[in-house]
């Protein structure tokens, strides 16, 4: 469904966040630079999307209005943290079954929703991952202070859905975890996790965009508190990464299908690393890497009836187009971490 007479490119966020600095900045390069190029442009947000299928055909209406032509390329901005797949996903899947190219396509983006699904998706591909458990249904908590003995304390605990750092323990003994089940929300369910010493109030964020690491931070605590979130006080610094850590990152986005993505690395004595959690959207702190590349020039679409206007289109980005863009995705990403 996907028309190669008039390449089309939407921004789709969500309400939520569509007054924030991030999203104001990409719209408005992309707005700019699609006006240059003469390319169809269009900003939505997610609730003025009616999804239809009618005489068998899925099909789009959008305030009121039907839709005849369909974009080669969405650029997908919503937070993850709130992301429901009977609405979010919803809408994603529809647009994706409709031949768009999303960047983050919908499965990738429910790989970093939860963080056990994180952990399932990358098991078995010879990633370094501390080892962890977690449990079916919401009031399980319990019965896993037993199950999790295995792993030694102190030991991590997070709420799979959480984010910003919040709703993450490093649990002292037995005593403290069944204090612990009496304290915390069961909304979700928890994980449990092998504790990570050396890595205690620090690890590197990595921005990898289209297969392609363009940015490496490190964060530190600054209240010796184990997360290094910049949320919670933690500082974050330009800082470079071994060609492993690269290695490591890059194979980790591709695995969850990732276009554009944050991989935390949690760091080892022997200079080798774990993965600790991967985001779907970008970090908050400013590296010269990242102004190098933007996420601008992943946005061609694969697909053959899309890929010739596009690439014409992209490859004509300037400098200070691709600067804006990047410092904005930068310095104000969508809550995640």
């Amino acid at each position: 469904m996907c028309s190669s007479i008039a390449p089309k490119l939407w921004f789709l966020t969500d309400r939520r966040i569509r007054e924030d600095y991030p999203q104001q900045e990409i719209l408005r390069a992309l707005k700019t630079k699609c006006c240059e190029e003469d390319l169809d442009f269009r900003a939505l947000v997610m609730d003025e999307v009616v999804l239809t299928i009618e005489q068998g055909n899925l099909g789009l209406r959008v305030n009121g209005e039907l839709i005849t032509a369909y974009p080669q390329v969405v650029v997908v901005r919503v937070p993850t943290p709130w992301v429901q797949s009977d609405s979010d996903i919803t809408v994603l899947r529809h647009l994706e079954k409709m031949g768009c190219r999303l960047m983050n396509r919908p499965q990738a983006i429910l790989n970093c929703v939860n963080k056990f699904w994180t952990f399932q998706e990358l098991a078995g591909h010879g990633v370094p991952l501390p080892d962890t458990f977690s449990y079916g249904g919401h009031e399980n908590f319990a019965k896993m202070i037993d199950e999790a003995d295995v792993l030694e304390f102190p030991m991590v605990v997070k709420n799979t859905r959480g984010h910003r750092g919040k709703a993450v323990f490093l649990a002292r003994d037995k005593h403290h975890l069944a204090d612990l089940s009496h304290l915390i929300r069961h909304e979700a369910p928890y994980l449990f996790q092998k504790y990570v010493q050396e890595s205690h109030g620090k690890d590197v964020r990595v921005i990898v965009v289209g297969g392609r690491v363009v940015g490496t931070m490190l964060r530190c605590s600054t209240d010796g508190r184990m997360q290094s979130n910049c949320s919670l006080g933690g500082i974050g610094m330009m800082c470079s990464l071994s060609e492993q850590g690269k290695q490591l990152a890059v194979q980790v986005s591709n695995i969850l299908g990732m276009d554009v993505c944050g991989i935390d690395l949690l760091m080892k004595d022997d200079g080798s690393f774990y993965v600790c959690e991967a985001n779907a959207n970008e970090p908050k702190k400013k590296s010269h890497n990242a102004e190098k590349t933007s996420l601008l020039p992943f946005l061609m679409a694969r697909k053959k009836a899309c890929e010739k206007p596009l690439r014409g289109f992209l490859s004509k980005l300037t400098p200070p187009v691709v600067k804006t863009v990047s410092a904005a995705v930068w310095w104000h990403p969508v809550p995640t971490c």
